[in-house]
C-alpha cells in the first residue's frame, strides 16, 4: 500500500470516528480522550559479518484517540502512526523503517481502529485493528511504533480474583511495515495461516499471580504456557519468586521442514525437503526466576531449562513474545535443544542522587544447545552482556529517554540454527507523550 493510499484511510478512519462520535456525544458525559507519543529512536547494529552491519534513525508519532463509552456500552478508537526517515545506512532491512523499491523509507499506517463494546460491567470487547499484550502473543515496543492485530479481543472478569481472556486475529501489522498482511510460514504464502488465537485465565489473591495460556496458530504451531508468582515482604527488602512452563508444538500440515527457518534444523535430517518434509517440534521449557529488592537496588537471578527447542516466533516475523527471563532485550532467544540458560541483573534506582536516573546490568549465558536432529551435527554455548539507562526528565513531564547497547557471542561448532554470529546493538530511544484535554 502506497503511503497516499495508506494516509487516506487514515483520514477516512478519523472523519467517520469523529462523525459518529459528535452524533452521540450528547449520551454521555464521559469525555474525549487523545494521547500522542513521539519517539526518536537509533538502531546501530553490528555484526560478525561486515556486510550486514546497519543503522536506521526514525522519528515516530503516534495519535491514540477514544471517545467515551456510548449509552455506557459502546465506544470508538483509532491511532494513526507516522514513521519519518531520518537517516539510513549499510544493509536494507526492516528495522525501524520500512523497505520499499530497493531501500529504507518511512511509512504510515492506521494502526489500530476498533469498537470497544461494554454490554456488562465484568465483559470488555474489542473488535478491530488493536495491541495485544499477553504471555504468548505480544505487541512488540522496540520499533518506531508497535504491532498491531486485527481481530476480536475479549476480557471477562468472573469474580475479584479471577479472569478470562481470549483472542483471534486473522491479520497483523508488522511492526515496520505500512500494511496488515495475513500469517504465514517461513515457507508458506500470506494468508496461509487462517487465523491465530489465544486463550487464558488469570487469577491474583494479595502477592500471589498465575496465569495460563494457550496459543493457536491454525493448522502451524500450538503453545502452552503457565507462570505463577508470589512476593514475600520483609521489613525493609522483597523478594519476589516466579516459575514458568512453557511448551511448543507442531500443530498441522504447515508444519513442514524449513517452515520455522531461525530455531529449527530440521533441514539436516536425511532426505528432508524444505517445504515439502512434514517436521515435528515437541518444545518444552521451565524457569525458576528470584527478584531481592531492597532500598533502591533490585537484584534478578533465573535459570531455565530447555528440552526440544522452544518456538518463539509464533508466525513469520514475529518476535517480542518469548516468555523466560533468560532471554536479553536484543538477539537470539537462547531457547535451543537441550540448552540451559542463565541470567543476572542489577537493577538501581539513581533518585536519592539523580532523580529520574534508573540503571541495568545484565548478563546471560547459556550451555549445551544441540543441533534439534541430532548433537551429533552441532553443539553450542552462547554468551551476551546488556546495559540499560533510561531518565524521566524531572522538568518536562512524559520525556523519557532510553539506551541499551547489547553484546552477544557464541561458540558454535556444527551448525544449531537458533545459536547467531556474534553481533552488538545500540539502541537509543528519545520518547515524549502528551494527553490532551477534550
Amino acid at each position: 500500500m502506497s503511503k497516499t493510499k495508506t494516509t487516506n484511510w487514515i483520514g477516512t478512519g478519523l472523519i467517520a470516528a469523529l462523525t459518529v462520535g459528535q452524533a452521540m456525544a450528547a449520551d454521555t458525559d464521559n469525555t474525549y480522550q487523545l494521547k500522542t507519543k513521539s519517539r526518536l529512536v537509533h538502531f546501530d547494529r553490528e555484526f560478525e559479518d561486515p556486510e550486514k552491519d546497519r543503522t536506521q534513525s526514525a522519528f515516530a508519532i503516534t495519535a491514540d484517540w477514544t471517545t467515551p463509552a456510548y449509552g455506557d456500552w459502546i465506544g470508538f478508537g483509532v491511532s494513526p502512526y507516522f514513521v519519518e526517515d531520518l537517516h539510513s545506512g549499510g544493509l536494507v532491512r526492516e528495522d525501524v523503517l520500512t523497505v520499499k523499491d530497493g531501500k529504507n523509507q518511512g511509512f504510515a499506517i492506521l494502526g489500530q481502529a476498533f469498537v470497544s463494546l461494554t454490554p456488562l460491567d465484568t465483559l470488555a470487547i474489542r473488535i478491530g485493528r488493536q495491541i495485544h499484550k499477553s504471555m504468548l502473543l505480544n505487541s512488540s515496543g522496540s520499533r518506531a511504533v508497535p504491532n498491531t492485530f486485527q481481530g476480536l479481543n475479549t476480557q471477562f472478569r468472573i469474580t475479584d480474583h479471577l479472569s478470562l481472556y481470549g483472542a483471534v486475529y486473522d491479520k497483523w501489522s508488522p511492526r515496520s511495515n505500512d500494511s496488515f498482511e495475513g500469517f504465514a510460514t517461513d515457507q508458506s504464502l500470506e494468508g496461509d495461516i487462517d487465523y491465530v488465537s489465544v486463550v487464558g485465565f488469570g487469577y491474583s489473591l494479595d502477592s500471589f499471580r498465575a496465569e495460563v495460556e494457550y496459543l493457536d496458530a491454525k493448522d502451524y504451531l500450538s503453545k502452552f504456557g503457565l507462570r505463577v508468582s508470589n512476593r514475600i515482604d520483609f521489613d525493609s527488602s522483597s523478594l519476589k519468586l516466579t516459575a514458568g512452563l512453557f511448551t511448543s508444538s507442531d500443530s498441522g500440515s504447515l508444519f513442514v521442514t524449513g517452515a520455522e527457518g531461525g530455531d529449527l534444523d530440521d533441514e539436516d535430517a536425511p532426505g528432508s525437503a524444505a517445504g515439502v518434509t512434514k517436521s515435528e517440534n515437541n518444545g518444552l521449557g521451565a524457569y525458576i526466576e528470584a527478584q531481592w529488592a531492597v532500598n533502591n537496588l533490585e537484584l534478578t537471578a533465573a535459570v531455565s531449562k530447555f528440552d526440544d527447542p522452544w518456538i518463539e516466533d509464533n508466525f513469520s516475523g514475529d518476535h517480542g513474545s518469548n516468555p523466560f527471563p533468560t532471554r536479553s532485550r536484543v538477539g537470539p532467544d537462547v531457547t535451543n535443544s537441550n540448552e540451559t540458560a542463565a541470567k543476572l541483573a542489577l537493577k538501581y534506582d539513581w533518585k536519592d542522587h539523580v532523580p529520574g536516573l534508573q540503571t541495568t546490568v545484565a548478563a546471560g549465558h547459556g550451555w549445551g544447545a544441540e543441533n534439534s536432529v541430532s548433537e551429533s551435527l552441532g553443539t553450542a554455548d552462547e554468551d551476551w552482556r546488556e546495559v540499560v539507562v533510561g531518565y524521566k526528565f524531572q522538568a518536562i513531564k512524559g520525556l523519557k529517554f532510553k539506551a541499551i547497547w547489547h553484546d552477544y557471542r557464541s561458540d558454535e561448532v556444527g551448525s544449531v540454527d537458533g545459536v547467531k554470529p556474534d553481533q552488538t546493538d545500540i539502541r537509543v530511544y528519545l520518547d515524549y507523550s502528551y494527553a490532551f484535554d477534550l
